[in-house]
């Protein structure tokens, strides 16, 4: 199945749903794929069961997760609903320091995720980049509007493989998840965006 493509998270309220270190935990397990009942997610964060039912059923009135079928018609397993959220909008200093501690997570389970033995020709699971480019707001825009339409060309590419029953990658090679963090601010000697 297909999924929906990220929904835009623009006002204050649903970026703080979405900042929720639990919340954030359990959307990239199910973004990558997995589905997990209440039980699952509460032991991957912490939780007890009753409490992540809770924030399952909040990211369900988002959008973002939905119920799975269950195998056995007991278990009641959720699933990711889209393949990703994009946020707009300026959070303030608390929801800010927050969300970047869940990308901090997110960046230290990648690098604790061991290098391929040698010989093997998979990759190491991340690549990261740091820049400072100076550019205009119309340039930052259009930088921005340029990877977002590579990105949905890929994803297209992703669902017409997936509804033709292929295989994702070749054999052995990983399913690849990218993480864009953009940000802009103007430089305060003269007002070109970074």
């Amino acid at each position: 199945m297909p999924l929906d493509p990220p929904p835009l998270l623009d006002d204050h309220d649903r970026m703080r749903a979405v900042s929720h270190p639990a919340r954030w935990r359990v959307l990239q397990e199910l973004w990558n794929g997995n589905t997990l009942t209440s039980t699952d997610a509460a032991a991957l964060v912490g939780l007890t069961p009753s409490a992540m039912s809770y924030h399952l059923r909040r990211l369900a009135a988002l959008g973002l997760v939905e119920q799975a079928p269950s195998a056995d018609g007991r278990q009641r397993p959720w699933r990711a609903s889209t393949d990703g959220l994009q946020m707009t909008g300026q959070p303030d200093a608390a929801l800010g320091g927050t969300m970047m501690q869940n990308f901090a997570a997110d960046i230290s389970r990648a690098l604790a995720i061991p290098a391929p033995p040698e010989g093997d020709p998979r990759p190491w699971p991340a690549n990261f980049g740091h820049r400072r480019v100076r550019m205009t707001r119309t340039e930052s825009k259009a930088l921005y509007s340029e990877i977002s339409a590579m990105i949905g060309r890929l994803e297209e590419a992703g669902a017409g493989r997936a509804e033709r029953g292929e295989e994702e990658t070749e054999a052995g090679e990983p399913v690849y998840r990218y993480d864009v963090f953009w940000a802009a601010a103007a430089s305060e000697d003269d007002g070109a965006t970074t």
